[in-house]
């Protein structure tokens, strides 16, 4: 049996705790609704971060929220706790620039903190919090594997009740059928959340993993299927705190490196002219032609990619399919440049498509000097 031990302790002392304890203005947000307030010197700090204000919020179990902090004085960071202090989740520039977003589905009925700070410790000044339903997708119940096949665009939803990895992000299972030497593209985009795509193979080992390959926050590999049998893509969110958002899925058959559908080769000091065009693979960025890269000796050198009909960019892989580098802009306007080591003998590819993801054609070039002469 606990004992509890009850001390007595002198007022003048309680008093003083009391005064050095943070005060907490009273403020609530309702559903639906917007409001504002300002940061002040006089406000509590905690963590070597900006001031913070904490927003009471009511509500229900199951419930689909998103929280907005926008600030033109200060870059704004907004956090939900439940009210055991339990962090359901934080963010600080899913807002797009530099204004916070968060998507949540509450895990019960009750009043949740809301605190909105900023990630400057000297940010002072106005903002203004938001809080509204949020609609979702038709998607795949939580937890359940399912299938993609080549030309699928699918929707999904991190939502809690899927796998999660350790105490990490929530993660979606989509599995596809491969042949020996099968060459796939895998794209996951989303605009609730930063999109991260991790391979596995038949034997459950990761093949390959991207990040931010793909515009903006989302991600987008290449990759050979060295074994018949069962891949899956693991639709993820980036960093270690788990992610609410709904995101699209596609997977698509890529030619073999320096297929037909690209320039054959490119050799050392050459350039290749090429189009994209009706017939190309297509992946959800649009046309994408591969070109293969063998070079002679080892060293640095620069592709560069050009073109008059499109905002070009230019991916660089290995043989296996992972990605080396990306660039959209290097080469100065809207045309690609990408400066790096290569190894002689080793085989990369170069994967040439358009910024954006609608099916944009047009003619280019693609040149390779080594860095041994002066640019």
């Amino acid at each position: 049996m606990r004992r509890r031990v009850l001390l007595t302790v002198p007022a003048f002392l309680v008093l003083a705790v009391a005064c050095q304890r943070p005060q907490v203005s009273a403020r609530s947000i309702r559903v639906g609704k917007s409001a504002g307030d300002s940061l002040t010197a006089r406000d509590p700090a905690r963590g070597g971060r900006g001031p913070y204000h904490v927003w009471a919020l009511q509500g229900k179990k199951g419930q689909r929220l998103v929280i907005d902090v926008t600030s033109t004085a200060f870059d704004p960071l907004v956090a939900l706790r439940d009210a055991d202090g339990f962090l359901i989740g934080r963010d600080d520039d899913g807002g797009g620039g530099l204004a916070a977003r968060l998507r949540v589905i509450l895990p019960r009925s009750g009043t949740y903190r809301l605190v909105a700070t900023s990630i400057n410790a000297s940010a002072r000044g106005w903002y203004t919090v938001a809080v509204s339903e949020w609609a979702t997708p038709d998607a795949p119940a939580p937890g359940r594997a399912s299938a993609l096949a080549v030309g699928d665009t699918k929707t999904g939803l991190l939502e809690p009740g899927d796998e999660q990895a350790g105490d990490g992000p929530f993660q979606d299972r989509w599995t596809f059928e491969a042949r020996a030497g099968q060459r796939f593209h895998v794209e996951m985009s989303s605009t609730d959340l930063d999109s991260y795509l991790t391979i596995l193979g038949p034997d459950g080992a990761t093949v390959t993993m991207n990040d931010d390959a793909g515009s903006g926050r989302d991600a987008s590999l290449s990759f050979n299927a060295t074994a018949a049998g069962r891949y899956v893509a693991l639709a993820s969110s980036y960093g270690d705190q788990p992610g609410f958002g709904a995101y699209r899925v596609t997977l698509a058959e890529a030619p073999p490196a320096g297929g037909s559908t690209a320039a054959a080769s490119l050799t050392d000091g050459a350039t290749v002219e090429g189009r994209l065009e009706e017939g190309d693979s297509t992946t959800q960025r649009g046309f994408t032609d591969f070109v293969s890269y063998t070079p002679a000796r080892s060293g640095s050198v620069t592709f560069d990619l050009r073109s008059t009909a499109f905002d070009a960019i230019l991916t660089l892989e290995d043989e296996g399919g992972a990605q080396i580098a990306q660039d959209d802009d290097g080469g100065g306007e809207r045309n690609s440049r990408i400066v790096v080591d290569v190894v002689a003998g080793r085989r990369y590819v170069l994967r040439v498509g358009a910024f954006g993801s609608s099916q944009q054609t047009g003619a280019y070039t693609l040149g390779v000097r080594s860095n041994a002469t002066p640019l």
